[in-house]
């Protein structure tokens, strides 16, 4: 992985609207200052290692531009501290797993049921975040940050565009504000995603889409970031 790629991360670490979500960083060296770094052990010395305090913990191992081989590719680690639950195995077993989409859009949570997985009783995609987050099979704070991200987005909107009725106006004030907010939002999916009664979520970013589901971690990440250090790029932002 280019050390250029770690850049949105570094930018994510360092803007104050993210330090509600993050509990621990390692190996991301001097690209930060907001907390106190630790480091990992020496078998981990090419990884980086982002804990969040919504039960997430990402590692990017051989995540360092001179580490990066065919012989030693980087890879992506996605995992949580927390067990998985299941609330009820007998449904678990039964019911297939359920499919979302997370995009911005003023006035609703971002969340929605994915089109090819609506069932008839159900009638509209859209959904209230405490339909899927308050249940059994996420802690608290998935949907205590999960909201706090959709509220941030929301207030951006509110001061940028609804009160100044510059409805061409972005969304955020710079580019950085908007790749912090990005990437919470790829990392709150992932924990969305983690759940054993979920089959993917397609997290919308800008233009881009990114399909997130267990099994995928690396590819999708990277991708990710590496979208993102284009838009930091460009210099100014794009929602």
């Amino acid at each position: 992985m280019a050390s250029s790629l770690v850049k949105p991360l570094a930018i994510f670490c360092k803007q104050s609207q993210s330090q509600r979500y993050i509990k621990t960083i390692r190996n991301l060296g001097d690209a930060w200052r907001s907390l106190a770094e630790e480091p990992l052990p020496e078998s981990d010395a090419t990884s980086i290692l982002v804990e969040t305090n919504f039960d997430l913990i990402v590692k990017i191992k051989n995540a360092k531009e001179e580490q990066s081989s065919s012989s030693s590719p980087v890879i992506v680690e996605i995992s949580t501290r927390e067990p998985l639950v299941t609330p009820n195995e007998e449904s678990s077993i039964s019911e297939p797993p359920r499919h979302y989409r997370i995009f911005a859009d003023w006035g609703t949570d971002f969340i929605w049921r994915d089109f090819d997985d609506l069932r008839g009783e159900e009638g509209d995609c859209m959904l209230e975040a405490e339909e899927i987050l308050c249940s059994p099979v996420y802690p608290p704070s998935v949907f205590e940050h999960y909201d706090a991200w959709v509220e941030t987005y929301t207030e951006n909107f509110n001061q940028r565009r609804n009160k100044t009725g510059d409805f061409h106006a972005s969304t955020f004030a710079n580019v950085a504000e908007e790749v912090a907010w990005n990437v919470a939002g790829y990392l709150l999916a992932w924990r969305i995603a983690m759940a054993p009664d979920v089959g993917s979520i397609e997290f919308s970013a800008g233009v881009s889409k990114y399909t997130i589901e267990k099994g995928n971690e690396t590819r999708v990440t990277l991708s990710f970031l590496q979208d993102q250090v284009e838009l930091l790029g460009k210099g100014k932002p794009v929602a």
